[in-house]
């Protein structure tokens, strides 16, 4: 009887043990300024100017914290959001050939309440960067919104993949995109860059 009881106990002892030890944990990894690895679970995508928490798989940081990109993509669409530190226009020029030139750009600011979202092209090596319409192209911004609070613009857009614009850059998921990128402190596109401007690379999911 002591024996039977022993073996019991011992038994239990085991089963308590591992329901204890044996569970999984999991996590999601952080999201963190300059990562490529994205969210476990991203969550829907929403064009108000505010960039959730999970709507973005990757984020980012550039001219010492002055702009943040943020994108995700799928087979389709490219979703992006510029934040900067700025009440001006905000912008990133896909895969340039030499400074701005061949740039495909996206400018954004907001402006008495009102979001401006232009598709523009650099056709010179500083520019000028005219709307792809006064090109001859289309304007292949889908969905766009913006805000400014706190001294910061936030511009978000979707865009597809490939437009077959010839004024858009194609992009393939998988794919190393190089970028430029500025800021300035007006809502005119046309002024001159005055807060920050350079260049990086950002990698789309495949």
């Amino acid at each position: 009887m002591k024996r039977i009881l022993g073996v019991t106990l011992l038994v239990l002892a085991i089963f308590v043990s591992g329901c204890i030890g044996g569970g999984e944990t999991t996590t999601s990894p952080a999201q963190t300024e300059g990562s490529t690895t994205p969210q476990l679970s991203l969550g829907e995508w929403n064009a108000d100017g505010v960039i959730g928490e999970n709507e973005y798989a990757h984020g980012l940081s550039l001219a010492d914290g002055k702009l943040t990109i943020y994108w995700r993509n799928g087979d389709t669409y490219l979703y992006m959001a510029l934040k900067g530190q700025t009440s001006g226009w905000v912008a990133i020029g896909f895969e340039p050939t030499d400074k701005m030139k061949d740039a495909d750009m996206v400018f954004g600011w907001v402006q008495d309440g009102n979001t401006v979202v232009i598709d523009a092209y650099s056709t010179g090596t500083y520019g000028p960067h005219p709307p792809d319409e006064k090109l001859g192209g289309s304007n292949d911004i889908l969905e766009y919104a913006g805000k400014e609070e706190n001294g910061y613009t936030v511009i978000e857009f979707k865009r597809k993949l490939n437009t077959g614009d010839q004024y858009d850059k194609a992009f393939t998921p998988g794919q190393k995109v190089g970028f430029i990128f500025a800021m300035a402190d007006a809502d005119d596109f046309t002024t001159k860059h005055n807060i920050a401007r350079g260049y990086g690379e950002l990698q789309l999911d495949g």
